[in-house]
């Protein structure tokens, strides 16, 4: 099943490279053209209260990254040397990957400590645990939203929560639509002898199989809302295709206390009723299991981290925007480490 861990891994993972050529400045990640003397890589989007965290490492080359052959962790929670994990067998060339069991509390103070070939490269980082929002209340009900060209059915979700005072805040709203699926899928056709069956002209022959497994829905439509959208709400998702003037989309639904500061806010967003879109399978039946609801604290690198990310989508262009910076806390070399705590509400449904 994938879940929210795997999904804050994949962050990481999809803009590691992208980081290294990054324009920079203090606590930002260094660019130096010309500079080919390799760094260790250093990255972690950590959860208090999570069983499972993951650290991730690479070296840098030139201009690209390159694994690492052999490296060292160490974690220290409130100035103690709480954790010393070995590496989780990494496939080719994908990052050597450390698996955190220590669970996080808010107020804890970390400082992961990391060295790779040796002590060639040595790294550290330090983060503490924010505060979560005290309590959250979710309401949901089904209802009809112009998408697609037509009004269809989708599940709105009013999440109210209350700013912790006396303090900037930043905040991370995730919605996981957690499925039980039973679908049929295409599987390759192979001979007795594990060779695959192929058609007159060499191609590849594949029938469908039935499967059952898990699926972790996060999309959500946040158009509406005037704290996720910065103020820029839409009622269609044709304005999207407004080229004059765009909608701004927060994919990662971030926002900060900037409109209820001290007070409470209610956001609303939407999700869909089901997945009819698992491309390539057939007869697919999707029933939904349980419904997570959770606001995320932030500090504020994180909180800016993930809009430098937000602004690094498909539409960006070097050639013409102004170039993104990504915060950085890694010390001696390059990455980022977050630390976020959560509050949640979780509802299950019947079968």
């Amino acid at each position: 099943m994938k879940t929210k861990k795997m999904k804050r891994s994949s962050i990481i993972c999809t803009y590691m490279l992208a980081a290294v050529f990054l324009l920079g400045c203090e606590n930002e990640i260094p660019y130096h053209p010309g500079s080919h003397k390799p760094l260790l890589i250093m990255n972690a989007l950590l959860t208090a209260g999570e069983a499972e965290n993951y650290v991730y490492l690479h070296l840098s080359e030139g201009n690209s990254i390159k694994p690492v052959k052999q490296a060292t962790l160490s974690l220290y929670v409130n100035g103690q040397l709480a954790e010393e994990p070995q590496p989780v067998t990494p496939s080719k060339n994908a990052p050597m990957t450390f698996c955190l069991r220590t669970v996080f509390r808010p107020g804890d103070h970390i400082r992961l400590e990391a060295t790779a070939e040796g002590k060639d490269y040595c790294v550290e980082s330090e983060v503490t645990v924010p505060q979560p929002v005290k309590s959250i209340q979710v309401d949901t009900c089904v209802t009809k939203i112009l998408q697609w060209g037509g009004m269809r059915d989708y599940r709105r979700i009013l999440v109210s929560l209350h700013d912790l005072p006396g303090e900037k805040n930043y905040y991370r709203l995730e919605v996981l639509n957690n499925y039980r699926i039973k679908a049929s899928h295409p599987a390759p056709s192979l001979n007795e002898d594990g060779s695959q069956v192929t058609d007159e002209s060499g191609n590849p022959v594949y029938h469908y199989k039935d499967t059952i497994f898990n699926y972790t829905d996060r999309e959500l439509i946040n158009r509406e809302d005037i704290i996720l959208t910065d103020g820029h709400i839409s009622n269609s998702d044709q304005d999207e295709d407004n080229e004059m003037f765009p909608i701004i989309n927060n994919k990662y639904n971030i926002f900060t206390d900037s409109q209820f500061a001290n007070s409470h806010a209610t956001l609303k967003v939407y999700t869909a009723l089901g997945l009819d879109y698992l491309n390539g399978y057939q007869n697919v039946y999707a029933s939904l299991q349980s419904l997570s609801v959770r606001v995320l604290s932030l500090n504020r690198d994180e909180y800016l981290y993930f809009k430098g990310l937000n602004c690094m989508d498909d539409d960006y262009d070097a050639t013409l925007m102004e170039p993104v910076s990504l915060p950085t806390n890694v010390k001696g070399g390059l990455g980022f480490v977050g630390l976020c705590a959560g509050t949640q509400i979780t509802m299950d449904f019947p079968k």
